[in-house]
């Protein structure tokens, strides 16, 4: 089987964690780097031991016949005008999370690709993290009866020890623009959330919160948000502290979550995510007497694996691959919901922020 040729838009820190699985997949091949600084992208090269071809101007990309798909790994407000560029030139397009600043730019987004036969998708490692991807499956068995509440914390503190994955300062000076971005952690981060939320329980409604500014944009702490989904009695918390004299173990970065999910029949806890921060296993089942634990892979990275085979897999068998414009759509507006429920003090339905 011929190979599908990809090529990685942007080679700074989320591309450490996104080359393995492209690199690991017998039908996949990096055959391509583009990055505005070259020494950059031939840093990545070098690192991972592939000699792709190297480019400093995303033209460039789109004129290549050779590259079938490209992975954007840019700021989000680069994402719509990439994507569209690269599916009306036949190519398929997986991009970094949040899909786009505004719900207009999605849906200009979508809008293509609904008119192209190339494939679309949201790179969303925590929807293929094997800790969440059992959870959902004993969910969806079943085994907690009727789920009523899925609650997500986020922890954030010190490294314990140097990470392997280096945030530079170029990362973090678009992300504290405005412009550029419309929020802090709570959409950054938060977006992993919702959409984890939207793929057990899909769209949501009736957002409250409170997120407390800082005088780092980015760190929005403590923040919480609660929501409804749609047509069940079920609700989502969401919560994000800062502990900044907390050490916290991972290789990636100081962060972890957790998550329980509980119904009528009993609870699920995943411990981790991004870190290990918990000494318990990766996934446990509660039933009131009976506690039911699995050893589940979970380090962060088998997420991004994951998502990266299931883009291969996709673009060979022609087969739509999570998440979507539509579920994109509605992590957005889940996402920037919270900011206009807190600024107003309202309860606000994510469904109608169209802007």
């Amino acid at each position: 089987m011929t190979k599908i040729k990809i090529a990685i838009i942007g080679c700074g820190a989320i591309s450490y964690v996104s080359f393995p699985g492209y690199l690991n997949h017998p039908n996949a091949e990096i055959y391509a780097l583009c990055d505005p600084v070259r020494e950059r992208a031939e840093a990545a090269a070098k690192q991972w031991g592939i000699d792709p071809k190297i480019y400093t101007d995303y033209e460039q990309v789109l004129n290549d016949p050779n590259v079938d798909a490209v992975e954007l790994l840019t700021p989000t407000h680069m994402h719509p005008d990439q994507a569209i560029a690269a599916l009306q030139m036949g190519k398929h397009v997986s991009t970094q999370k949040p899909v786009a600043p505004t719900v207009a730019e999605a849906d200009r987004l979508a809008a293509v690709d609904a008119k192209t036969d190339a494939m679309f998708r949201v790179t969303e490692n925590f929807i293929y993290y094997p800790p969440l991807v059992k959870a959902k499956q004993l969910i969806d068995s079943g085994a907690i009866g009727e789920m009523s509440s899925m609650r997500m914390r986020t922890f954030l503190g010190k490294a314990l020890s140097a990470p392997e994955v280096n945030v530079t300062e170029s990362a973090l000076e678009w992300r504290r623009e405005p412009a550029h971005n419309p929020g802090g952690l709570t959409f950054d981060g938060g977006w992993h959330k919702f959409a984890t939320a939207v793929w057990l329980a899909g769209e949501a409604e009736s957002v409250s919160a409170i997120i407390t500014k800082t005088d780092d944009f980015m760190v929005e702490s403590p923040t919480a948000v609660i929501w409804k989904h749609v047509g069940r009695d079920l609700l989502g918390i969401m919560e994000a502290v800062n502990a900044p004299e907390m050490e916290i173990r991972g290789k990636y970065y100081p962060v972890d979550d957790f998550f329980e999910f509980t119904g009528s029949k009993g609870a699920i806890w995943v411990t981790r995510s991004t870190g290990e921060m918990h000494d318990l296993p990766p996934v446990m089942l509660f039933k009131g007497t009976e506690t039911v634990t699995f050893q589940t892979p979970s380090d962060w990275l088998e997420g991004f694996n994951a998502a990266a085979a299931a883009f291969i897999d996709g673009i060979i068998s022609g087969q739509q691959q999570m998440m979507d414009s539509a579920m994109a759509r509605a992590t957005l507006q889940l996402t920037l919901a919270p900011y206009k429920a807190s600024d107003t003090g309202m309860a606000v339905d994510p469904r109608t922020i169209v802007k």
